[in-house]
């Protein structure tokens, strides 16, 4: 067995009561993945950490996160590109995914095939790598939820784990579960392997939660907003969803107009996360985004303003997504 977790750990009190009980959330990590939108998503471009949110992408100093795993879709997503990938290629929405890997979502451009099981792309050696390896063209991924270990009330990340590193991740995870230590309880370390020619993500132990990070996180399991980032929601939510955003959009016209003068700056002055990761990547713009706060002030004294200087706000430090293996995994080798 390797050292991915250690074998001699002292697990902590307040979390013996969850080794060696049943885990839905590492259960989930055993099982398959796909998409996203709404949410920030952590992006491993070029074999470097990026926070992408709200089209804005943050590249982050740090080779290795430290994560709690607070969702993960049990079934693996699919994602297939008509075109070949480039490095130079400009994002784009695949032609063909799927969410829980049994069918094409509502919403692909041009899905391939009615069902995932017998999609000519879904097949073993529908493409060849320029190493000629014999891989599917449509690629299964794992789609999780995570946050900053040491940010746990902080922004919750989709983490995608792609084909290669799908292996590690299974491997990590069946580590926990022999020592009967479910994934939410421990922070995970993320790294990349430096084997690797490409980017490839590498798991391993970094310590259980703190009493307190527990509790944090435990709010998050099997939340609405958990199981629409990890895609377990989606199918559910185009039924059932549907039309309650029609009454939310007429019934308030007017907010719509309200909050739109405060996003235009944000992007300018702090594309950064103000928290979980990437919150350190630019605080200079952090800085600017709160001096419009302390404008109030010196107004509410004019006389004040001779007397004292502006005192600016130091910027706050805060620090600002795994998921499990698909049946025919083995059949990567």
């Amino acid at each position: 067995m390797s050292n991915i977790v250690p074998t001699n750990i002292q697990i902590p009190a307040h979390l013996a009561r969850l080794v060696g009980q049943p885990s839905a959330l590492s259960a989930a990590l055993a099982g398959g993945l796909a998409g996203g939108a709404e949410y920030p998503r952590i992006s491993i471009k070029g074999s470097r950490f990026r926070i992408v949110e709200g089209g804005t992408e943050t590249v982050l100093e740090d080779t290795k996160l430290s994560v709690v795993v607070v969702g993960a879709n049990a079934r693996l997503s699919k994602t297939y590109y008509a075109k070949q990938w480039t490095p130079d290629a400009e994002p784009s929405s695949p032609d063909c995914y799927s969410l829980d890997g049994v069918r094409p979502a509502a919403d692909s451009t041009d899905p391939q095939n009615d069902a995932c099981a017998g999609c000519p792309m879904n097949a073993w050696g529908s493409k060849i790598t320029p190493m000629g390896q014999q891989i599917k063209a449509c690629a299964d991924q794992k789609r999780l939820a995570v946050v900053a270990s040491n940010d746990p009330t902080g922004p919750v990340y989709l983490l995608q784990i792609t084909p290669a590193a799908l292996k590690g991740l299974a491997s990590y995870q069946k580590e926990l579960s022999v020592r009967g230590i479910p994934v939410e309880a421990v922070k995970t370390v993320v790294t990349f392997d430096t084997d690797a020619s490409f980017p490839k993500l590498a798991f391993k132990f970094g310590g259980f939660l703190e009493a307190d990070e527990y509790a944090a996180v435990e709010e998050l399991f099997g939340s609405d907003k958990v199981m629409e980032i990890t895609g377990e929601k989606v199918a559910a939510a185009a039924e059932e969803e549907a039309p309650a955003p029609k009454p939310k959009a007429a019934a308030k016209p007017a907010a719509k107009v309200a909050p739109a003068p405060e996003p235009e700056p944000e992007p300018e002055e702090a594309p950064a996360p103000k928290r979980g990761f990437g919150a350190k990547a630019a605080p200079a713009a952090v800085e600017k985004a709160e001096a419009p706060a302390p404008k109030p002030k010196p107004a509410a004294k004019p006389a004040a303003k001779a007397a004292a200087p502006k005192v600016e706000k130091a910027p706050s430090s805060l620090a600002d997504e795994i998921a499990s293996l698909m049946e025919d995994m083995d059949a990567d080798d």
